[in-house]
């Protein structure tokens, strides 16, 4: 993937890592700010990660909300001069959803000076309007007791389901990112890509009652550790996480053809909240951003980061994955979602 023109490299020695937040003139002390977190570990990652460094830098106190992205949109857009969020986590549909809305603020070098150290390819989706700070990678997750050989691309992957090689277990339509992470991305390997879907329809037809689907990620990893599916499409990091827990079984592989980047992003609410500035910026630097890639196995998009060896056989390179057109990729949502009901119906 050729990389873009970095905007803001003239900035670059003005930019400020995390240990030297303490340093800036001082803010408004004892103020309070809602952030956003999912659940789970997430919740953990950030306390530690962005709310307790943002707290010891600026006196103030970063109260951190749980639940998910769309209940959060709403949250935001019932009431766009007050909203009741001043730092948001959110997927990619939800956030280019609220730029075309315009119900969040332009990220810039002045304000979060750790921008500078941001790819292009993490800012433009979003055209400023908040940034890509992490993600993961969908490839193939297999039992490595069942699976001695995974497959090295997609077009093998379907071939030897096809075949009967194993029982292949696919994310549905009922989960959020499967348009992202497997009608895609497996479209775009297969020849086709956001405006021609058929090759992916085509190779489930191909694959027959060899491939089931799960919804929640639980129903994946029940599955495969079970035995009722040798492989399937899944994320990196929760893959690594999983082993970690016990399932040493789980291996992952990334495809040739590159797995779909499944980023996060973060933005700023229009009318929130001032103070919310320099917690992004904690959650745009290198220090924070390695410390949550450790607890999470997933990649992070601080070009200065560098992950310890053990760590970095983890995380798939992004330059080595598809970057999705997310926002081609929302519009053609309920299409897919409609063909989906209409042809697999599983």
């Amino acid at each position: 993937m050729a990389l873009w023109t970095r905007r803001g490299l003239a900035g670059a020695t003005a930019a400020l890592g995390l240990s030297a937040l303490p340093h800036r003139p001082a803010r408004a002390q004892g103020k309070s700010i809602t952030v956003t977190a999912l659940g789970g570990i997430w919740e953990e990652a950030v306390r530690t990660c962005f709310a307790q460094p943002y707290e010891k830098a600026t006196g103030n106190r970063a109260q951190v909300l749980i639940g998910s992205p769309t209940q959060w949109l709403a949250q935001i857009e019932a009431n766009p001069a007050r909203p009741p969020i001043d730092a948001l986590v959110t997927i990619p549909d939800l956030a280019i959803a609220a730029v075309q809305k315009g119900l969040v603020e332009r990220f810039t070098v002045e304000k979060t000076p750790n921008l500078v150290h941001t790819p292009e390819e993490f800012i433009a989706p979003l055209d400023g309007h908040g940034v890509l700070f992490d993600y993961g990678v969908a490839g193939f997750t297999f039992h490595k007791g069942r699976v001695k050989q995974p497959p090295k691309s997609f077009a093998e992957f379907v071939e030897r389901t096809a075949k009967g090689e194993w029982q292949a277990s696919l994310p549905g339509i009922g989960y959020a990112v499967t348009p992202i992470m497997l009608i895609w991305a497996m479209a775009k390997a297969l020849g086709g890509g956001v405006d021609n879907v058929d090759p992916f329809f085509e190779a489930v037809r191909k694959m027959g009652r060899n491939v089931s689907f799960w919804n929640s990620p639980n129903d994946f990893e029940n599955a495969l550790a079970s035995g009722d599916a040798d492989i399937g499409i899944y994320f990196d990091g929760r893959t690594w996480a999983w082993s970690d827990s016990g399932a040493s079984f789980a291996g992952f592989l990334n495809p040739s053809e590159g797995g779909s980047i499944n980023a996060i992003a973060i933005q700023k609410p229009k009318n929130a909240s001032e103070e919310a500035w320099p917690y992004l910026d904690i959650m745009l630097s290198a220090e924070a951003q390695l410390a949550f890639a450790k607890k999470l196995n997933y990649g992070v998009t601080n070009r200065l980061v560098v992950y310890p060896p053990g760590l970095a056989e983890r995380i798939t390179p992004w330059q080595q994955a598809a970057f999705p057109p997310y926002a081609e990729i929302a519009a053609k949502r309920a299409a897919w979602v409609d063909r989906w009901n209409r042809e697999i119906r599983r």
